[in-house]
This record gives C-alpha cells, structure tokens and sequence, in this order.
C-alpha cells in the first residue's frame, strides 16, 4: 500500500512538473511571437534576458538565445527563421507534454485507487473532487489550448473557476481573446485593402490603356516620322505602360479571386493543344533569353478545367523558368501523374535554385525569393500568388522543389482529367 501510494506521488509530481513545462512553452511563444512583431527596444531585450536566464531547459534556452540575439541585431529575416523554428519545437513539445499528461493521469488513478483499496469510501469521494476540480479543469483548458494551436477560435469561454487554476485559465483566456481580435481587425483590413486595389486598379486600367495605344501610335509614326532618341524614348514608356497593365490585371484578377468572384469556365480539353499553345506564344520571349523549351507530349489526355486560366498558370511557370534560366540552359516541361490519381504538371529550369526559407514565401502576395546570387527579377510578386489560387480553384495543388545551385522544379496538379483512348476503349 505504501508503494502504491509513493508512485501515485511520484506521478503526480511529474504531472505539475509536465504542466508547468506546457505553462512555460506558452509564455515562451508568446514572448517569441511578441518579438517578431515589435521594434528594438533596449528594456524588452534586457527583460527578456532575464526571462532566459530562467530557462532550465538548455536547448529551449539556446534557441530563445538565437532569438534575442537576431532581435538585438534587428535582422529581421534571421528573426523570422528562427522564430519560426522555435514555434514549431515549442508545439512539438507541447503535444508531446498534453500526451504524456494523459498518461501520467491514467497512472495516477491507478495506483491511487490501489492505495484506496482500504479507506475505499474516504479516498473515492477524494478522487471525485481532484477529478472534478483539478483533472477535469486542466482537460479542458489543455483541450483549448490545442485549439488556439491549431488556428480554431471559434470556441466559447466558461467563466473560470475561483483558484489557481481558474487564475491560468483566465490568463490564456485574455490571450486567445486579444489574438481573436486581432486576426478579426487584421481581416477587416485586409477586405478593405483588397476592395482598394479592385476599386483603383479597375479605374486606372482604361487610362493605362488609352496611353499605350496613343504610345503604339506615336511609334509607328501616325503623327509624322520620329527621329531614333524620341522613337526610343516612346518604346521605353509603352513598354513600361505594358507591364503596368500587365500589374493592373493581376490586381484585379487577385481581387476577383479573394472575393470569390472568378467563375471557371470549365470543360474538356485536349492537353497537349494547351501545352502547345502556351509554349508556342513565348518563344520569342525565350530566344531572346537565349533559353530553349522542351515539352513533353501527353497523347490522349484531356483535363476538365478553365482552359485560359490554366494556360495563364503554365504561363507564369514558364515564363519564371525562363527568367532564371541560364543562356544556353533548356526549361523542361513534363506531365505524369500523381500517387492518388491526379495529373501532374512539372516545369523544371537550370538557374540557381531557391533557398528553402522562400520556397512557402514566393507564393504569397507580392513576395518574390532573391538572395546575393539569386537577385529579384523585376515583376509584380503577384503571378505565383494568382497561379496558387487559379490551381486551388480547379481543386489540384501547386508547389516548388528547389536546392540552391540545382535549378527548380515548379509543379502543380489538375484532379479532373482522362485519357481519350481509354474513353473509347471501354465505350
């Protein structure tokens, strides 16, 4: 009986020691986001060294080191790295610790029931209390932290109870509720940026191309010859009129999509028309790069989608292979298919690679990869973006497989499709 009651001690020892783990890594990534957000400021860095200091963990202790001293540094990409690594040691741990919690519980009824075997009707209303005051609180506090992880604010609080663990969770509470409001305020910017860049980008496309038509015309000599330095004066402006139209449209193409307002066009089409037709239309852009293209045909196949707006996708990724191609390189395009059955589309370039911390960047609005050897190419940071989007409105996939100095291979997956001959082979 002592036995069974000393590791029913034991183990509720270990289960604050456990809890209290998962308290600190709270407060630790609260301090770690809080970070990445705020500017330097000389007391929240000696503060928060105070704060390390008190980290018994070394290598919790090391990483918030690598933390505070990319913020003193004010490296903001460094901070943001390795902010994000310490995030996701930080969940890892705390999923661990809410597991080993549930275990930790299950031996403690265990062998507190065996001590109680004695006093069984004294003991049981006592495990009815911890239960219901302690386990129980702790459970669905743990339960909501979880949730709060895993981006699910739509959750109810209770009104806490009157002790130390009511204390925790009124804590967590006024947190979850501050980041509530937060993301809420953060959406309705966001929705108000998005209806600005409609709202002008749609009033400035008819001017735009007003002035790249009276360009066009001033160029080909309506108006009377021109002299060469005039003449190349007006292609360099109609050539920057082209690309700001070119902005213009992809901001009022992302608006449509984020409004969901970009039906598909859907309908069955013959796969290799489209690759050809893409492909075709930037060849001069590629031999001007010195860059060729090689396409792998796909006889028979035929993809259910939106045919421009998938064109537009394979443009994008083309034209981007192409741009960070070397002179003399080929850009392959391939087509396969996936394990779960889709069609997949590959297009691979020779150029320098992509670091693996921009790999999930570039695809976001306005965010291009560029370090000292891989410089940003001019453009507007919106095509992948736009490509995502069009891609996960036909229900497919897109992403990136790069290492620096290896080139890339950028791909992308369309579920609706099927091959004509087996069509006509099972008619």
């Amino acid at each position: 009986m002592a036995w069974c009651a000393l590791t029913a001690f034991s183990s509720g020892q270990e289960y604050l020691a456990t809890q209290k783990q998962i308290e600190d890594s709270v407060e630790l990534r609260a301090d770690a986001v809080w970070l990445e957000g705020a500017p330097y400021d000389a007391t929240t860095l000696k503060r928060m060294q105070t704060e390390r200091a008190q980290i018994k963990d070394e290598v919790r202790q090391t990483q918030f080191s690598d933390i505070l001293q990319a913020y003193s540094s004010r490296d903001e990409h460094t901070l943001r790295n390795r902010v994000s690594t310490f995030m996701q040691r930080e969940y890892d741990l705390t999923r661990k610790s809410t597991s080993q919690i549930q275990k930790i519980r299950e031996t403690f009824i265990l062998f507190a029931l065996l001590t109680a075997l004695v006093p069984l009707f004294g003991m049981f209303i006592v495990l009815l209390t911890v239960n219901s005051t302690v386990f129980h609180g702790i459970d669905r506090l743990s339960r909501r932290m979880m949730d709060f992880l895993a981006d699910r604010y739509s959750f109810q609080f209770s009104q806490p109870d009157a002790n130390e663990l009511g204390d925790l969770q009124r804590t967590f509470n006024s947190l979850a509720q501050q980041v509530i409001n937060t993301m809420d305020e953060l959406k309705q910017l966001d929705q108000a940026k998005s209806e600005f860049l409609s709202i002008a980008s749609h009033e400035l496309r008819t001017p735009m191309t007003s002035i790249k038509g009276s360009l066009s015309l001033l160029g080909n000599g309506i108006m009377g010859k021109i002299d060469e330095a005039p003449l190349q004066l007006i292609k360099i402006a109609e050539t920057e009129t082209d690309r700001l139209i070119r902005l213009i449209n992809d901001l009022l193409d992302l608006a449509k999509i984020e409004a969901r307002k970009l039906p598909l066009q859907s309908s069955w089409s013959i796969w290799d028309d489209t690759l050809r037709t893409t492909s075709t239309g930037l060849v001069g852009f590629a031999h001007n790069a010195g860059v060729n293209i090689a396409c792998d045909a796909a006889p028979g196949v035929e993809v259910f989608m939106d045919k421009d707006r998938v064109q537009q996708v394979l443009t994008n990724l083309i034209s981007n292979a192409i741009k960070f191609s070397p002179r003399g390189s080929t850009v392959h395009v391939y087509t396969g298919q996936t394990k779960n059955g889709h069609l997949l589309i590959n297009v691979r370039d020779q150029g320098p690679g992509i670091a693996p911390a921009d790999q999930e960047l570039i695809f976001q609005k306005f965010r291009q990869g560029a370090t000292a050897e891989n410089p940003i190419v001019k453009g507007t940071g919106l095509g992948l973006a736009i490509a995502k989007a069009l891609v996960e409105e036909h229900g497919g996939d897109i992403g990136v497989e790069s290492e620096l100095g290896k080139g890339s291979a950028f791909w992308f997956t369309l579920p609706k499709w099927r091959n004509q001959s087996e069509t006509a082979a099972s008619a």
